[in-house]
């Protein structure tokens, strides 16, 4: 488990206001487990990171779960707060309407024989790294949105 892991988790926690005891007792584990699951020691289970997320109201503790899980390691979703002027500034800079009808006019040229060439590949793949680099841009609105919910 990576440093920037356990410690977003107990930043969140003391930023909540929490403490080890008060968390622990949110989730229903022990001090001990909290303990260990912020120093790295152990492990949490989805469960327990979804509740703790909750509890700290911290969203964004969800998805970088997800970057420690071997199923959501490949997405590319936002893993710190956000705000709206960073999110929209991001959205500005991914978003840009003429680009992406390029894109998208170049996907369906490399898609009209149902096939991806050894000459399409290099164009496939910086669509591809577009399109993710986009979906990017729109979790951060996605994770906004669940931090003012809480």
């Amino acid at each position: 488990m990576n440093t920037e892991y356990q410690n977003a988790w107990k930043t969140a926690r003391e930023s909540a206001g929490l403490t080890q005891e008060a968390a622990a007792e949110l989730v229903d584990v022990s001090v001990k487990s909290i303990s260990y699951y912020e120093s790295g020691a152990r492990h949490m289970t989805p469960q327990i990171a979804a509740q703790l997320a909750d509890a700290y109201r911290a969203p964004w503790l969800r998805n970088l779960y997800c970057k420690e899980c071997p199923i959501g390691c490949h997405r590319n979703l936002p893993t710190e707060p956000t705000d709206l002027r960073t999110a929209s500034i991001d959205a500005q800079c991914e978003l840009r309407a003429e680009e992406i009808g390029r894109r998208i006019d170049r996907l369906m040229e490399i898609a009209r024989d149902g096939k991806v060439d050894v000459n399409e590949m290099r164009d496939f793949k910086m669509i591809c790294e577009r399109f993710r680099e986009m979906q990017h841009a729109l979790a951060k609105f996605e994770l906004l949105m669940d931090m003012l919910r809480k």
